[in-house]
């Protein structure tokens, strides 16, 4: 830095603002330092810089896998409006392990990151007591997506899942379908699922009940549609339609559907939840639920900052709204797309 002030004849402090994009620099003195520091391959020491500043520019990011694609869009608009703010992030993928989750936490921890944004498939007590412990040290925490609220230091931000299920079944309803199947998400036994809730809704409010072989358990995974898809097809009656907790599931039954011979939609309508890339791409396109991944993850972003600029602010819980998306699966008449 002291090379780069003498040959731009400024100050350290003026070099350190170009850098850190600072008001009250003149765009001739803002060129000028930018050339030098490109000439003489100037890189700023980072971790000095956070030492200085008494604070840390990374966030922490722990995913429970990245092969799972609803994870990658997510955490493009973390790093997207990390970037914009002046901060890097440190991305963990936790297979979805939960040692591995908590190991992750751990390291995260011991590198005085400046914020974590946090997501699991599986809400057990080590989980959420270590993101408590941490949001209590004075890093901001932020947990999503989440149906779970964890005390009044951890931000949740969800997508309104039980709403989405509910436009999901009202779909399906409004085609005529009289027996919809679900396949279910991973059980809570402390906390029934809000896709869940919103698939009996919807059947509630017009007058109808759901007969209990018609929900079968699953997951997110596309082996869990198919075991899923596989036991409602033994029903003595089947389903005409199925709803499944997300596309990989949804993508699963389809696959086991037309395995037992039958067709999609004509035979057996299909639903999924998330509004992946490849349900567009799929055969049939995916009927499904949008969630907003990427202004999902932005957000979350924003939310770390917010509670870095005013540490006081108390945890919120943030809902962002679903869109239904009509595709073949359904053989509804489509009206949308994802792009």
């Amino acid at each position: 830095m002291d090379d780069v002030a003498r040959a731009a004849r400024v100050s350290k402090q003026t070099v350190s603002a170009v850098i850190n994009n600072k008001s009250g620099i003149s765009e001739k003195t803002r060129i000028r330092v930018r050339e030098i520091v490109a000439r003489l391959d100037y890189q700023p020491n980072l971790l000095a810089g956070s030492l200085r500043a008494q604070r840390s520019f990374t966030v922490g990011v722990v995913i429970p896998s990245i092969t799972n694609p609803f994870y990658p869009e997510l955490v493009r608009g973390i790093e997207d409006e990390a970037q914009r703010q002046g901060y890097s992030v440190f991305l963990c993928n936790a297979d979805e392990n939960s040692e591995k989750e908590i190991q992750y936490l751990d390291l995260l921890r011991r590198h005085r990151i400046a914020g974590l944004i946090a997501a699991t498939i599986r809400v057990n007590k080590a989980w959420t007591e270590a993101l408590k412990s941490l949001a209590g040290q004075g890093v901001p925490v932020v947990f999503v997506p989440s149906t779970h609220k964890l005390g009044n230091q951890v931000v949740c931000i969800m997508a309104d899942d039980e709403e989405g299920f509910i436009k999901a079944t009202d779909h399906l309803l409004d085609l005529g379908h009289e027996r919809i199947g679900m396949i279910s998400p991973p059980v809570d036994t402390k906390k029934p699922s809000p896709r869940v809730t919103g698939f009996l809704k919807a059947h509630a409010l017009r007058g109808k009940k759901v007969a209990p072989e018609l929900i079968v358990p699953g997951g997110w995974h596309v082996a869990e549609g198919q075991e899923g898809a596989a036991q409602l097809l033994q029903l003595s009656r089947p389903p005409t339609a199925v709803v499944a907790p997300n596309d990989m599931a949804a993508i699963g039954a389809i696959i086991k559907i037309k395995e037992r011979g039958r067709r999609v939609p004509a035979d057996i309508a299909v639903v999924g939840y998330d509004n992946i890339a490849i349900a567009e791409w799929y055969d049939p396109a995916l009927t499904t639920v949008d969630q907003p991944h990427y202004r999902m993850g932005q957000r979350a972003m924003q939310a770390v900052l917010d509670r870095l600029n005013h540490p006081e602010e108390p945890a919120e819980m943030i809902k962002f709204e679903t869109t239904l998306v009509v595709r073949h699966s359904s053989g509804g008449r489509v009206r949308s797309s994802r792009f």
